[in-house]
C-alpha cells in the first residue's frame, strides 16, 4: 500500500547490485537525493550480500576503502 500519495517503483537484489558500482562512483557529484538513495541500496547490499559478495562489488565501483 502507497501511504504517500506518490508513484514508486521496485528494485530487486540484482538491479541494486548492477546500478551500484556506477553510482558509487561518482557518489561526490552526487545531489543529496542521490546519496540518500545509494545509502539506501548500501544499506540493502550489505544485508543480503555475503562479505566476498561485497568485496567483489566495491572492487567493481573502484572504491577501496569502503
Amino acid at each position: 500500500m502507497n501511504i504517500d500519495g506518490e508513484e514508486g517503483i521496485f528494485l530487486s537484489l540484482n538491479d541494486c547490485t548492477a546500478l551500484f558500482p556506477g553510482l558509487k562512483r561518482n557518489e561526490s557529484s552526487l545531489s543529496n537525493n542521490e546519496r540518500l538513495i545509494l545509502l539506501r541500496m548500501e544499506k540493502v547490499l550489505y544485508r543480503n550480500l555475503s562479505i566476498q559478495e561485497m568485496e567483489e562489488l566495491l572492487e567493481r565501483t573502484g572504491v577501496s576503502d569502503a
